[in-house]
């Protein structure tokens, strides 16, 4: 007798990890249907050929494609990593009008050891509130934190699983060629300037530990602009700002205008930036123009806690850095959309006030929000470390099977 499948669920284009694979086989065995649309090279290395097909198409053409292969197939849930891809966008928005779930991955919102799992979309097209008043009474009927199994980021397989990736897009062209990566540059030229920056990080990590010293043994009042990935979606979707020299411009030329002589602004490098982009070469020439070449610091390294345990307060446009700020009762700023942008946690005022009195945190608002996120939108586990993959594969399965397809 066969048992029947009780939902489909269709995964689309994930990350350089065997998560997909592994999450898709733990479905499977809870006796769903699972299917996969290959789009490139790295798609098929990390998947295969199980329960897959292929798609070939133009990028304008993929959602159409999607939308008819889930009404022709009765696919109930997509699965996919990352809501802000050109694909993945029209593929959300055109099977919406079939009733058809999204179910987003992404790195976790808070990091290590989780992972983001949100149903409809993730950060500015996150479902959560930013009503602070319901956190209140949301959290009150959610079980208290749990602080999860450290698994840790599983970084250097992140990096092998990334090469491997570029590796299967440029060896498996002629089965996807009409495929271009969402990422701004050529994947041969980000490695060449990875390689170039890995050359001098030891020595940019001893200047940026020797320049937080200095900023933490004899205090000075600062600033913390800690930068995204240009090629971040959330910069490209969720901003203001079509790339990061532009943020990077507007931060800079705004502290110089509007804040106090004696403050610092320390701006850290993102630890996983390509080196595609001299940005040390552009804030040293917007010091000296503006003048404020003694008050503004680019660092590439250095403890990022300590430098907000002592900071004045924090500037993002809209990375993750703005929840370890919190956690350290460091107030933000966000200049794009970001989940945690809510009042009561970051400051709903302009920039330029921002550097003369920022607004601090409310603490118990934060715990509430915090316990919401952690049960809600985050799933323990990695994407790239055996324990991690297997923890985060329980944990997804646990969550998108308790939010059934309505």
């Amino acid at each position: 007798m066969t048992t029947k499948k009780q939902r489909h669920f269709c995964f689309l284009q994930g990350n350089a990890s065997p998560f997909f694979l592994a999450l898709g086989k733990g479905l499977d065995a809870q006796e769903h249907r699972v299917s996969r649309i290959n789009i490139c090279g790295g798609d098929w290395l990390f998947w295969g050929d199980w329960n897959a097909i292929d798609y070939t198409g133009d990028e304008a053409d993929y959602g159409d494609f999607v939308a008819a292969y889930c009404a022709r197939e009765g696919v109930t849930d997509l699965v996919l990593h990352n809501d802000c891809r050109t694909t993945h966008r029209d593929a959300i928005i055109k099977t919406k009008e079939q009733g058809v779930v999204a179910w987003v991955f992404e790195e976790g919102y808070l990091r290590p050891n989780w992972l983001t799992l949100e149903k409809g979309g993730i950060n500015g097209f996150s479902s959560l509130s930013k009503d602070p008043t319901c956190y209140y009474e949301i959290a009150d009927k959610l079980p208290p934190f749990d602080p999860g199994v450290p698994v840790g980021a599983g970084l250097r397989g992140r990096v092998m699983a990334d090469f491997r990736w570029q590796w299967a897009n440029y060896r498996y062209f002629y089965r996807y060629p009409k495929y271009r990566t969402h990422r701004p540059y050529p994947i041969w030229a980000e490695y060449l300037t990875w390689a170039k920056r890995l050359l001098s990080l030891k020595w940019k990590r001893r200047q940026a530990r020797r320049l937080i010293e200095v900023f933490t043994v004899q205090p000075k009042p600062y600033f913390v602009f800690p930068l995204q990935l240009d090629s971040d979606s959330q910069i490209r979707i969720h901003s203001p700002f079509d790339r990061l020299p532009a943020a990077i411009d507007t931060v800079v030329v705004d502290f110089a205008t509007h804040a106090p002589n004696d403050t610092h602004l320390i701006i850290k490098n993102h630890p996983l930036d390509n080196g595609w982009i001299n940005y040390a070469r552009q804030i040293r020439r917007l010091g000296m123009s503006l003048n404020i070449k003694n008050r503004i610091h680019f660092i590439d390294g250095g403890d990022l806690g300590v430098l907000l345990d002592h900071a004045r307060g924090l500037v993002t446009v809209n990375s993750t850095v703005g929840f370890a700020a919190l956690d350290h009762e460091c107030p933000v700023i966000c200049l794009g959309a970001a989940v945690y942008d809510v009042v009561g946690l970051t400051d709903q005022g302009e920039l330029k006030d921002f550097w003369v009195n920022p607004a601090p945190l409310d603490t118990e608002l934060y715990e509430k929000f915090k316990i919401t996120v952690f049960s809600t939108c985050l799933v323990n586990g990695n994407y790239y470390s055996g324990r991690g993959v297997m923890l985060a594969v329980k944990n997804s399965i646990q969550k998108m099977e308790h939010y059934p397809n309505e």
